[in-house]
């Protein structure tokens, strides 16, 4: 089976939705699962993942990551704006 993958980023959040794909194109596309990454670049707070599967595909997740502010960090010295070279 196919499937695509709509990604939606911001500036604190990552927002998606898998569908599959139909076998004809007069058939709409179908969720498959939707997935959310929240609380990105945000001090004192912990990254937040989760993943919902529509039916019995997948598995679901609800899991929490490192500070957010971390991320931040880590992303500013790989584009060099740390200061750093």
């Amino acid at each position: 089976m196919a499937y695509l993958l709509a990604i939606n980023c911001g500036s604190s959040s990552i927002k998606g939705k898998l569908y599959h794909l139909p076998g004809s194109k007069e058939k709409p596309l179908n969720d498959a699962a939707s997935l959310s990454v929240s609380n990105i670049s945000s001090k004192g707070e912990k990254i937040k993942i989760k993943i919902q599967w529509k039916g019995e595909e997948g598995k679901d997740v609800n899991e929490e990551g490192e500070d957010g502010g971390d991320v931040e960090c880590e992303l500013a010295k790989c584009s060099g704006k740390d200061g750093t070279d």
